[in-house]
């Protein structure tokens, strides 16, 4: 059983168990596969990207320090500046979708038995989705069907 996020238990005056929390998604995670590429091998590669030519004068050798120092600050400063910058980017995005984004309130039985019984709702923003969650484990806890004014409720997907 997957335990949802943020998810609180709660007891019905009937003896049953249940846990209720979020989930970002209603989709499971993909699976990641190597990709292959082509029939090219790890040699061809490096010596594609590692040939540089012989220095031929003394204008030629100042080039290729030049090149190299270029090459090191490039690999030593800009790039971790421009990957950092890209990850903040990318923390504020999925920053700004969870909090205004689709969540998914599940109510799951702890009986093995009553888990047929699973009920889920979806409802847009962080504090709506903790509003839903308060206001399922109250009806659970008073003996009630949830049946919360937030969310949409979700038609159940049968687990093979």
């Amino acid at each position: 059983m997957r335990v949802p996020l943020g998810a609180r238990s709660v007891r019905t005056p009937f003896g049953e168990e249940w846990r209720v929390g979020r989930r970002w998604s209603n989709r499971r995670l993909p699976r990641w596969r190597k990709a292959r590429v082509g029939n090219v091998g790890p040699t061809d590669a490096a010596e594609a990207v590692f040939t540089i030519p012989g220095p031929d004068g003394l204008d030629e050798l100042g080039v290729a320090v030049l090149a190299l120092v270029a090459i090191t600050v490039a690999a030593v400063i800009v790039i971790p500046l421009l990957l950092f910058g890209i990850e903040l980017i990318l923390l504020g995005l999925v920053i700004a979708i969870g909090i205004t984004g689709p969540w998914i309130v599940k109510a799951v039985p702890l009986a093995s038995q009553a888990q047929d019984r699973e009920l889920s709702w979806s409802v847009v923003g962080w504090r709506r989705s903790n509003r839903l969650i308060d206001e399922v484990l109250a009806s659970l806890s008073a003996g009630l069907d949830p049946s919360p004014a937030e969310g949409s409720e979700l038609t159940p997907v049968p687990v093979h």
